[in-house]
């Protein structure tokens, strides 16, 4: 079938509609996620240099930390989708409560971990003042971890039963609870201490808490959940077979969204030398580039909850329907917002700063950044449909070779100048490109093994193609 024959069947109007439907709520709960974090940022700020200082230290322990335990509670999310069309309710409450129980464990003892973690400023010479921010932002945000993944553990529930108006439904209260609640103690109103960057992390610490409880509750009570609760007593109880085939995925997806952001904070530290000027141009292009990739992200996610859905119900045709639904939105949106930014670069570059040579390189990025969103977009296409079939070999080795055997080492060798002449941030954003190609390579390959050997043969036993 052609591409306009495609775009006129009614098939893909229909698939689209309901790819809209989760979309925008995911878009929508993760720009609010995003939103708290610029919050923290400049509020910590204006209570002082040493305030967000303290707190984007104590950030860079707490998120690889975060990312690593959303990651694992992800994998919910394809698990439910898949058993859903068979109506095993039963099936799918206990694999919920495993992972739950897997997920929380997990999430205690990185939280004793990242309560310790302070304990390693002692080896690294810095302002006392500092560090002592940091310490009390990783005291108040530690405990909050196993709260933190049963949320993410929720949600994933939700977003794989295809109901995503709850990912957006708290992502609003999350960020509306942050602006007071970082006011308060930031800036100790209402009777509460003036904690300065700590408070961040006692906000932070409490939204997590609360919001994990009224997510249970509104599960729990919620009419909508009602008809996926199983018949009679269920026997809640730990199943080695469960929490292996969950660890098998969850462990892979956590893993991988940790190293992405290694990777990042490596190439800071690789541009450190070269001094701020280049630190803040690479900085503030890395922050354009994490705004966008939340439109690819959240496609990704929603071919997940599509292509697994279609695979516990063994609508191959459907399931080839989606992905190609979901890739033709993707590239659409990609030359909607590639377009939109190499326009109006210099406009984007000028809301973070002022200063001239930081405009002028950030400019420059910006062309290089509209050349890595293309593989970015395409690479968390190929990535989603992965999750959705639960390939977790391919999920966890994709990042290591195309980041840390790739990305990195391009990078740095282009950066200094081993082959070449030394061309600083450039080369870092050209080392992010070959990353993502090597992705784009690594998923689609096998994603077109999978429909070359399981897809297709079953979509012509079913006599579905035309």
């Amino acid at each position: 079938m052609s591409i306009v024959k495609f775009l006129q069947s009614a098939g893909y109007k229909k698939e689209l509609r309901s790819q809209l439907r989760l979309f925008i709520p995911f878009l929508l709960g993760q720009l609010c996620a995003s939103g708290m974090g610029t919050v923290d940022t400049v509020m910590a700020g204006l209570a002082g240099t040493t305030e967000i200082s303290g707190v984007a230290i104590g950030c860079s322990f707490y998120w690889p930390a975060y990312l690593f335990l959303s990651g694992m509670a992800y994998a919910v999310t394809p698990t439910v989708s898949h058993i859903l069309p068979s109506k095993n309710f039963t099936l799918m409450e206990k694999s919920l409560f495993n992972a739950f129980l897997f997920c929380t464990v997990a999430g205690i003892l990185l939280a004793i971990l990242l309560a310790l973690s302070h304990l390693i400023f002692a080896f690294v010479p810095s302002d006392p003042e500092m560090i002592k921010v940091a310490t009390g932002y990783l005291y108040f945000v530690a405990p909050s971890l196993p709260a933190t993944v049963i949320y993410n553990v929720l949600r994933s529930y939700t977003e794989g039963l295809g109901y995503t108006r709850p990912t957006m439904y708290f992502g609003i209260i999350m960020l509306v609870l942050d602006i007071p609640l970082n006011y308060i103690f930031i800036f100790g109103k209402f009777g509460m201490p003036q904690m300065g960057g700590v408070g961040c992390g006692a906000t932070s610490s409490f939204i997590n808490i609360l919001c994990a409880i009224l997510f249970y509750i509104y599960i729990k009570k919620g009419k909508f959940f009602r008809q996926f609760q199983p018949q009679g007593n269920l026997n809640r109880r730990y199943d080695y077979k469960l929490i292996k085939q969950y660890a098998k995925l969850s462990f892979p997806i956590g893993i991988s969204r940790t190293i992405e952001v290694a990777c990042f904070s490596v190439a800071a530290v690789i541009l450190s030398p070269f001094g701020p000027t280049a630190v803040a141009a690479h900085s503030i292009t890395l922050n354009v580039a994490g705004l966008i990739y939340m439109i690819p992200m959240c496609l990704g996610m929603t071919i997940t909850i599509r292509s697994a859905f279609c695979m516990g119900t063994k609508n191959w045709a459907k399931a080839y329907i989606s992905i190609k639904t979901t890739l033709t939105l993707n590239m659409s949106l990609f030359v909607l917002y590639a377009t939109c930014v190499f326009i109006f670069r210099k406009d984007i570059a000028s809301l973070y700063t002022n200063d001239p040579l930081v405009l002028a390189l950030v400019s420059n990025l910006m062309i290089l950044n509209c050349i890595y969103m293309l593989p970015d977009s395409i690479q968390c296409f190929f990535l989603g449909v992965l999750q959705g079939f639960k390939d977790s070999k391919t999920i966890f080795i994709g990042p290591v070779i195309s980041y840390w055997a790739v990305g990195i080492p391009v990078g740095f060798a282009l950066a200094w100048g081993m082959f070449t002449p030394k061309i600083e941030a450039y080369g870092i954003w050209i080392g992010f490109i070959f990353a993502l190609v090597c992705a784009c390579l690594i998923y689609s390959l096998r994603v077109r093994f999978l429909f070359k050997n399981k897809i297709f043969p079953k979509l012509l036993a079913q006599s579905y193609i035309q």
